[in-house]
């Protein structure tokens, strides 16, 4: 049992650092863009027209998410309690950010013109990630307390 838990952990933590890398690369992109600097980044047109209609909330939700998931996957790593919370967070702003801009219809031009999964896809895989995370726990190969008392 102690092999399956402990590849558990390892498997999810390359899967959760895949996906903050994709949501870091993903946040330079908005951010670059936001600072005017998209066109020599070489960014996506699609993906232009779409982040120009963001607001400061989107994209705060978007830098927030990134580092969220950069962090959590250094917390599970390294089997820090905090894991739990900090990935719970991301997946929150991640999700909550995805629902306010594919309401947008500018968002449908920019997945169009993308070979990227279709997001509830993603989205699905992010949840089943949050269940196992909540399993590890549960089994004790993430410790359950923030803080201990001495």
């Amino acid at each position: 049992m102690n092999l399956a838990l402990f590849s558990a952990r390892w498997v999810l933590v390359v899967a959760i650092g895949a996906w903050a890398f994709n949501q870091l690369s993903s946040a330079f992109d908005v951010l670059a863009i936001k600072l005017g600097d998209a066109v020599s980044a070489g960014i996506n047109p699609s993906l232009i027209i779409v982040v120009e209609t963001m607001g400061p909330l989107l994209v705060l939700l978007t830098v927030a998410n990134a580092v969220c998931y950069a962090a959590s996957t250094v917390l599970l790593a390294l089997r820090y309690a905090a894991v739990l919370p900090v990935y719970t967070a991301a997946v929150v702003f991640d999700l909550t950010g995805w629902v306010v801009y594919s309401s947008n219809s500018t968002y449908d031009l920019w997945v169009a013109s993308t070979p990227a999964p279709a997001d509830w896809v993603v989205n699905g895989l992010l949840l089943v990630g949050l269940i196992v995370m909540i399993i590890l726990r549960q089994a004790g190969a993430i410790p359950r307390h923030l803080f201990r008392n001495r």
